[in-house]
């Protein structure tokens, strides 16, 4: 989270004020905070595009702006920090905001949890199963989780594969299996065949946690722009406020 505070310094001639000129000061200050959080807003959403590998329009969407108030508050510019489903993303930008190691996702948690993959492993996708962002649907996800055994609880519904007749006819737990083949472990698909049944990974194992560079500076960005647009935001602000004085 980005925030845009008040400088009490923002009007340089506070001595040449008349009473009404000065009791205007606080609205401008926060139109002023709120209308920067706005420019930090327009101005990161390109950076993300460029610098962000093929981000889904659900990470474009996630930025939010909240005004600031005349109690203090400062305004905000910030990701949504969770949706109905899935994983917000202001948990999964960390590493290109920040920099580090990538933390295990709930899929991989899922995977641990069932003794799939060991505790210090990590679910390195192949090519063949990502979409056009670089990700494995959350749909092909489901159906291995249920496969195996991993799926949570959700809504008193259990997803995993049973014995049921409905459950073998999906053939979640046919089709996907966690093995080593050829000294390589990880998720692996059954493809049926001509002459039977062959084998493609899905997911491979990997030992190492992925490291990411700092790829999507946010805050250094926010603060450029408002130091960049700070006067002249005030300066106006400023204007408006006594427009509009009573």
């Amino acid at each position: 989270m980005f925030k845009v505070g008040f400088d009490l310094d923002s009007a340089t001639a506070l001595l040449q004020l008349d009473d009404i000129e000065r009791r205007q000061i606080p609205f401008a200050q926060v139109l002023t905070a709120t209308r920067l959080a706005q420019r930090v807003k327009k101005g990161v959403l390109p950076v993300m595009k460029a610098r962000l590998d093929r981000p889904t329009p659900t990470t474009l969407n996630s930025l939010f702006t909240k005004a600031a108030s005349t109690t203090g508050k400062p305004a905000e510019v910030y990701f949504k920090d969770s949706w109905a489903s899935g994983i917000p993303a202001d948990v999964y930008l960390q590493q290109a905001v920040t920099g580090g190691l990538r933390p295990h996702k709930r899929f991989e948690k899922a995977l641990i949890a069932r003794g799939v993959m060991q505790a210090n492993e990590y679910a390195v996708p192949t090519a063949p199963f990502m979409n056009q962002y670089g990700n494995v649907s959350r749909g092909t996800m489901t159906k291995i989780l249920s496969g195996m055994g991993a799926a949570s609880l959700r809504a008193g519904y259990q997803a995993n594969a049973t014995n049921s007749r409905r459950s073998k006819a999906k053939g979640n737990a046919h089709r996907y299996f966690s093995a080593e083949v050829d000294g390589t472990r990880g998720v692996w698909e059954r493809v049926s065949m001509g002459m039977g049944d062959a084998v493609r990974p899905v997911f491979i194992f990997s030992a190492s946690a992925p490291r990411y560079r700092t790829i999507f500076p946010f805050f250094k960005i926010g603060e450029n722009i408002v130091k960049a647009n700070h006067a002249a935001e005030f300066a106006q602000a400023f204007a408006d406020a006594k427009a509009t004085a009573r």
